[in-house]
């Protein structure tokens, strides 16, 4: 059974969260082992679920590494983690 992550609902969220990081597209979708036109893509999708499944994991996982969570509840959001998961 594959992972499927709840935490990551709206391309303007990966978009925040990416900001977050200090990533760039380019240095997000080098990370993810994309172009950064899928990070765009992705982006622009502003109010709906950016990816597909097999995605959401190695986004949120990306994210995290950089010390950024991404959260859907109360609102979709990210934040910085404590202190970086590296």
């Amino acid at each position: 059974m594959s992972y499927r992550s709840t935490n990551l609902v709206t391309g303007r969220q990966l978009r925040a969260a990416r900001v977050l990081a200090g990533l760039t597209q380019k240095t997000l979708g080098a990370a993810l082992g994309v172009d950064e036109r899928a990070v765009r893509f992705w982006e622009r999708k502003h109010d709906r679920r950016p990816t597909s499944a097999p995605n959401d994991a190695r986004i949120e996982k990306a994210l995290l590494d950089h010390g950024v969570i991404l959260f859907a509840e109360p609102t979709p959001g990210a934040r910085l983690a404590e202190r970086p998961c590296r």
